[in-house]
């Protein structure tokens, strides 16, 4: 199946892959406020994927760059200069290219996801890493892509006594007689919730603005996207003219990422209907 990154403005045919401290595809970020997910890649497909390039802090300098005198990236002793160690030009660090077709397996001894290379290409599904950011100080919120008549989410649910008057969802009684439990029955007018059909979560991340992750910031999900499944995520904050919603379509060949009327255009619809 494709493997595909979303942001709030760019589709990217591939999902990168980090190395530390083993290869995965890192959902969110580390912090404070944050939450970062691995979902782990396969040793035999790392392997392959991986390549070796010049450490980046070569040149660096500074007594906190290194412990025990030694690069934590490519393992290179520093070389002594006053009260600081020096990186030398040397030293290099495995990385590992991004994946754009992959499977996933469900290992028989733990019973682990994990990312392998595609074993089957007539897999029409999409593996989406989407991280789809909210304004300055805001937030995200994830919904399906389907506005409409839903069933009420409180069916089922037990409510209190001040709930007998009826449902505030839906209107629905809920008498005592029925120990206050809410019927099955009773429908709103709301976006339908995540994750809607055709698309499963793999893992959850989340990435936030400021120092101490208080100045706003956004959910990170991989999801793994049948052909035909949506959804929408609305973003709050300062959006400096930018959209305040974001839709993702899959149709099993494209993704497609933009306002409701770019991912389904009117003029796409059939020309039938009444004169006006």
């Amino acid at each position: 199946m494709r493997c595909f990154t979303v942001t709030a403005f760019d589709v990217i045919p591939s999902i990168p892959v980090s190395g530390l401290p083993y290869p995965h595809i890192a959902v969110g970020e580390e912090g404070r406020g944050r939450t970062l997910a691995r979902f782990p890649v396969g040793r035999r497909f790392a392997e392959g994927l991986a390549y070796q390039a010049p450490c980046p802090r070569r040149g660096g300098m500074g007594a906190n760059l290194w412990s025990k005198s030694s690069c934590p990236l490519c393992g290179t002793p520093g070389v002594p200069d006053g009260n600081f160690f020096r990186h030398p030009d040397e030293g290099l660090v495995t990385l590992y290219r991004p994946v754009e077709r992959a499977s996933i397996i469900k290992t028989k001894e733990r019973g682990t996801l994990l990312l392998i290379e595609e074993a089957n290409s007539c897999d029409r599904r999409a593996l989406v890493l989407a991280d789809i950011q909210a304004g300055f100080r805001g937030y995200t919120e994830w919904t399906g892509a389907r506005y409409g008549e839903l069933p009420c989410p409180n069916r089922g649910t037990e409510m209190t006594c001040t709930w007998e008057d009826g449902c505030p969802r839906c209107g629905v009684p809920c008498p005592s007689t029925s120990g206050y439990r809410h019927p099955d029955a009773g429908t709103i007018t709301d976006w339908e919730q995540f994750p809607p059909n055709g698309i499963t979560v793999l893992a959850r991340g989340y990435k936030a603005q400021g120092d101490a992750g208080r100045m706003g910031g956004h959910a990170v999900k991989l999801l793994l996207m049948e052909p035909g499944a949506a959804f929408r995520v609305k973003c709050s904050g300062r959006l400096y003219g930018a959209p305040a919603e974001r839709f993702v379509a899959w149709d099993g060949e494209t993704l497609h990422l933009g306002t409701q009327d770019e991912v389904w255009p009117p003029s796409c619809e059939a020309p039938e209907g009444e004169l006006i």
